[in-house]
C-alpha cells in the first residue's frame, strides 16, 4: 500500500539537531489530523512532555482543592 509519504529530515527547535520524520510518523500525524510537522525530536519531545507534567502536578498540588477561600 503506497501512502505517498517519504522520510524527511527536520531540525529540532530545542537541540537544533536533525531528525528523521519517518513515513510511519507521518501516517500517524495524518490519521490524527495534525497539519504541522513535529517541532522537536523524540528525545526533546519526551523531555518537554515530562516537564509539562511536572509543572501541571505542581500547580495542581499547590492549590487548595476544597473550593473555599483561605481562612485568616
Amino acid at each position: 500500500m503506497e501512502s505517498g509519504f517519504e522520510p524527511r529530515i527536520l531540525i529540532c527547535t530545542e537541540c537544533n539537531q536533525e531528525f528523521v520524520f519517518t513515513v510511519a510518523a507521518q501516517e500517524y500525524f495524518a490519521e490524527r489530523g495534525y497539519s504541522e510537522d513535529p517541532k522537536r525530536c523524540k528525545t526533546c519531545h519526551t523531555h518537554f512532555k515530562k516537564d509539562q507534567r511536572k509543572s501541571t502536578f505542581k500547580r495542581g498540588t499547590a492549590q487548595d482543592k476544597s473550593g473555599y477561600p483561605d481562612q485568616p
